[in-house]
């Protein structure tokens, strides 16, 4: 009995660790003195949806916080973008599953730009990343 209490003790130790751990990080992104924050506001036709982005200055290095887009429908999945000289730029697939102890992990890196117009998010069939978006969902310019 006090075996499996010591047991569920430590697991919960370790969840509450990954959680620590994940809110450092976001933290740190959020401080960085040369991380930009832009805004990626709903388009039009979309209703609340919204996102945020953290560029780094010095780098290039892009994050994403994309607690605030609305879970995608089945069979669908968000891709983000970068407008660079007037061109999308595929930044990868933003994956909403990540979880710790229930709760969404909010920032994610995703590749990098060294410089950009704007940032976008757009939903699209589940699969493999598109070359150019098809429904944009959030967008921000710099």
């Amino acid at each position: 009995m006090l075996s499996k209490e010591l047991a569920s003790t430590q697991t919960d130790l370790l969840k509450q660790k990954e959680i620590t751990g994940a809110m450092k990080q976001d933290m740190g992104v959020m401080a960085d003195r040369n991380a930009q924050p832009v805004s990626l506001n709903a388009m039009p036709d979309v209703a609340d949806a919204a996102a945020r982005i953290y560029w780094m200055k010095n780098s290039g290095e892009v994050y994403i916080d994309p607690s605030n887009l609305p879970a995608p429908p089945k069979g669908k999945q968000y891709q983000f973008w970068a407008i660079v000289d007037g061109v999308p730029e595929s930044g990868g697939m933003i994956n909403t599953d990540i979880e710790v102890n229930g709760k969404k992990v909010h920032i994610q890196k995703m590749k990098s730009f060294g410089r950009a117009q704007a940032f976008a998010v757009s939903l699209e069939d589940a699969g493999p990343e598109k070359p150019v978006p098809s429904k944009v969902i959030v967008m921000g310019k710099i």
